[in-house]
């Protein structure tokens, strides 16, 4: 095991973490969509996704699958982040080609690699920030320094890795402007959100729309709300002060209801087992 990999080993967030505490609350659920696009837009992840990928005939199964890796290696589950970090590296080895603007690319791009984690711990501050209390200065810190931890574990180097939050941001910021764009990934998304294909043709089209429809509406408010404006822009996505409003009182709701409710129910329950069995197993090796 090299020095970086035991570093993380030793260090990774447990509970009482920050990113334990932060990342799963259930309000993400309206942000998912706005990580997904940050990802997508990125022009390697974006050309993989489209040519190696099935989201397009599957994104709701797409989507879970990436769900239960993302809580592997944040929280531990199965064999945790080392194991899960090996599975998506060997996954991802043969992902590699030239897409349509005819650059090359491949999955393992460090720096590819290395923006979409940086977009989890994004979606994790942009989440609490919209729907929940902000971080504070010493939780973003204490944060960014627990996703390094988990980055390493990963197969990702330090010098990948920004060393603070604030030069973590800069290079968010850097890497939207300069690098992000359009593509037919960041359409897809788009439209599995917007209007998600019927997980069974059994479904009935009316049922299903009815069922949709508001949800919809709800995820392309939360979607394109939350997205730094100049890649709005460049993906030519309409944002109005009527919308803004209503982003802003969606908000208002969400964070009241979320303050109110028990425990269990603040985080999905793959996570709050974890946390829960994790808190057991402390308590008794104590």
């Amino acid at each position: 095991m090299d020095d970086d990999v035991q570093l993380a080993a030793e260090t990774l967030p447990g509970p009482g973490s920050v990113t334990w505490r932060r990342f799963a609350r259930a309000p993400g659920v309206l942000l998912a969509g706005t990580g997904l696009l940050l990802q997508v837009a990125h022009p390697v992840v974006g050309a993989g996704v489209l040519e190696h990928s099935d989201f397009r005939r599957r994104p709701w199964t797409r989507a879970w699958r990436t769900h239960l890796s993302t809580l592997r290696f944040v929280y531990g589950m199965g064999e945790g982040a080392h194991a899960e970090g090996r599975r998506l590296i060997e996954v991802h080895k043969g992902i590699k080609g030239v897409d349509s603007a005819g650059r090359r690319y491949h999955a393992l791009d460090p720096h590819a690699y290395a923006w979409v984690h940086l977009t989890l711990a994004r979606f994790m501050v942009d989440t609490a920030a919209l729907f929940g209390d902000p971080l504070t200065e010493p939780e973003l810190a204490q944060m960014w320094r627990e996703f390094r931890m988990i980055g390493l574990a990963l197969g990702l180097k330090e010098q990948h890795l920004a060393p603070d939050w604030a030069a973590a941001s800069a290079h968010f910021d850097a890497v939207v402007r300069d690098t992000l764009e359009a593509n037919e990934s960041t359409r897809d998304v788009l439209e599995a959100l917007t209007a998600p294909a019927k997980p069974s043709r059994f479904l009935p089209d009316p049922l299903w729309k009815l069922l949709t429809l508001p949800a919809g509406r709800v995820l392309r408010l939360t979607t394109v709300g939350s997205l730094p404006p100049v890649l709005r822009q460049r993906m030519d996505l309409t944002w109005t002060e009527r919308d803004e409003r209503s982003l802003a009182r969606l908000a208002r709701v969400v964070r009241a209801v979320d303050r109110r409710l028990p425990e269990p129910l603040r985080y999905p329950p793959l996570a709050y087992g974890v946390i829960v069995r994790e808190r057991l197993r402390r308590r008794r090796a104590v």
